[in-house]
């Protein structure tokens, strides 16, 4: 027997729907409410206001990038498999908060803190990605040439650019399936990386 979502569950997924749905203007406390099917006054209690449902979502985004980046990644020292298993790491996560990363977008100027969590994230994986490569080229696995911070902040782009391409567009002409861009892309740029 599956547990019920809590009352405060309820109404944070359903605001992340309407986020994803209408954005943070169009989502109402009166259409959160009726989309978690509760009361009004009880997104009040919870939350107080809608402002207190954007830092709850924003919580639990950073408490999640804390476990993932933090406590998740395995790396083997192959670099294709690393920066493909890390990549894929990121996309997940880009994909299970794009509430965040869009709100982030398009608000990002009226909300400064929405803001700040969306840098969280390239942020975390770019620390990741200089130790990582640092040890690489320590190990020789990558060609001593290769200037570290340019090779992190490909990856990084080439994961954004990504994620906004893969969210935004349905054209096929656009978008490549998630398989196909860590193999043709990042399996590409790993390997001009190696000795």
């Amino acid at each position: 027997m599956s547990k019920q979502p809590s009352k405060y569950d309820l109404i944070l997924n359903a605001f992340i729907t309407l986020l994803i749905e209408v954005g943070y203007q169009s989502a109402t406390i009166n259409k959160i409410a009726e989309k978690a099917n509760v009361n009004p006054s009880t997104i009040f209690r919870k939350f107080k206001d809608k402002e207190g449902l954007l830092s709850a979502v924003i919580d639990r985004h950073l408490n999640d990038l804390a476990a993932i980046f933090d406590d998740a990644l395995v790396v083997t020292g192959d670099i294709e498999t690393d920066l493909i298993n890390m990549s894929r790491t990121y996309q997940e996560f880009q994909e299970k908060h794009q509430e965040v990363v869009l709100i982030g977008l398009q608000e990002s100027f009226r909300m400064p803190k929405v803001s700040h969590a969306v840098e969280e994230i390239p942020i975390r994986f770019r620390k990741i990605l200089l130790q990582y490569f640092t040890e690489m080229r320590a190990q020789n696995k990558i060609k001593k040439s290769v200037d570290v911070e340019a090779a992190v902040m490909n990856v990084i782009w080439l994961n954004f650019g990504y994620f906004l391409t893969a969210i935004r567009y349905d054209n096929p002409e656009l978008i490549t399936d998630p398989e196909d861009f860590y193999e043709k892309q990042i399996r590409f740029f790993a390997k001009s990386l190696r000795p």
